[in-house]
């Protein structure tokens, strides 16, 4: 059994964006070692103390600002090189906010929903879909989230506490029990977290300018449209209704079973 980190960081939640983003990768620590070592060396050669998105593309940027559009260019190509070489693929989720919103409104008051915000929705999927992908490389994988700590660090381990105690095999339930450890790192301490930081945020802006993502890189992104949205909730809501079912048949089983073996 191997275990797997899925590094994650988010953009788009302070409501200047269209989108919230939740991003990052997958890879295992010995990788993910490898990835901190030359962040860093890239970091100390380009003169920069750390790195985050959004100071990056702002001109007014007391380091990234004064860099030349060349200089800028070759930092970002190193990163990706960084990323691509010692990650096993990158996965990013976004949605849309008023997408979101309309179908939370337009679902209030059913049996069984239960709205949940843009970031916990996206983290919810991230961790499904990663899961998803990491079984076609290694059917017995086991997953570890790793966040910056923060103000959605509190929500986010609450989300995959829940998420991880389900049982049964529908989404989401279908992959809880790979779901094995959830941490938040101080801010500044954790290169990788600054590698989610920038897959984050290029995911959103990719999102913004309508593009697809780059050619070359191994990358699980789901933008959760409408369609989608629907059907994960109301899939959500059938498994709610079939373990509500369940508890009364059998009152006295403190568990519940996939529907489909009844």
């Amino acid at each position: 059994m191997a275990i797997y980190s899925l590094r994650l960081d988010e953009t788009g939640t302070d409501g200047d964006s269209q989108h919230t983003v939740v991003a990052g990768a997958v890879a295992t620590a010995p990788q993910w070692g490898r990835l901190e070592a030359t962040w860093g060396n890239l970091l100390r050669r380009t003169g920069a103390k750390a790195f985050h998105w959004k100071e990056f593309n702002s001109a007014g940027d007391p380091v990234f600002g004064a860099w030349s559009n060349l200089k800028r260019s070759r930092f970002k190509e190193a990163q990706e090189k960084i990323i691509n070489r010692n990650t096993i693929f990158r996965a990013s989720v976004g949605v849309e906010h008023a997408v979101h919103a309309e179908i939370k409104d337009r679902m209030k008051g059913i049996t069984g929903f239960a709205s949940e915000s843009d970031y916990s929705l996206c983290l919810r999927y991230l961790m499904f879909s990663t899961c998803e992908q990491l079984v076609k490389i290694d059917p017995d994988c086991r997953l570890e989230i790793l966040v910056e700590d923060g103000p959605y660090a509190r929500g986010a381990e609450a989300t995959f506490k829940r998420v991880s105690a389900m049982t049964g095999r529908w989404k989401p339930a279908k992959h809880a029990h790979r779901l094995i450890g959830f941490s938040a790192a101080p801010k500044g301490v954790t290169h990788s977290l600054e590698a989610a930081d920038y897959i984050a945020g290029e995911e959103n802006a990719r999102l913004k300018a309508g593009t697809s993502p780059e050619r070359g890189t191994q990358t699980l992104s789901v933008l959760l449209s409408k369609p989608l949205l629907e059907m994960w909730y109301e899939g959500m809501m059938r498994e709610r209704e079939a373990r509500r079912a369940y508890r009364v048949r059998v009152p006295t089983e403190n568990k519940c079973i996939d529907p489909s073996d009844a």
